[in-house]
């Protein structure tokens, strides 16, 4: 059980951070506030998608700079 909220905690704060400096989105839109909560919960799925974006992106960044 401190395994899963100790996973929710990090992807909370991970998806509050990016909302938080997303200046296209609204504080106070509910669908937001939704769509961090649900990803929360289902933070076995969410993680894991986030972690390969992040990778794929930074590969991307590496071959760039090799060129």
């Amino acid at each position: 059980m401190t395994l899963y909220f100790t996973g929710a905690a990090v992807v909370f704060g991970i998806l509050i951070n990016a909302f938080l400096k997303d200046a296209t989105t609204p504080k106070n839109h509910v669908a937001s506030w939704i769509f961090l909560t649900v990803a929360t919960l289902l933070w076995p799925i969410a993680l894991p998608s986030m972690i390969r974006k992040r990778f794929q992106r930074a590969e991307v960044l590496d071959l760039d700079y090799l060129n």
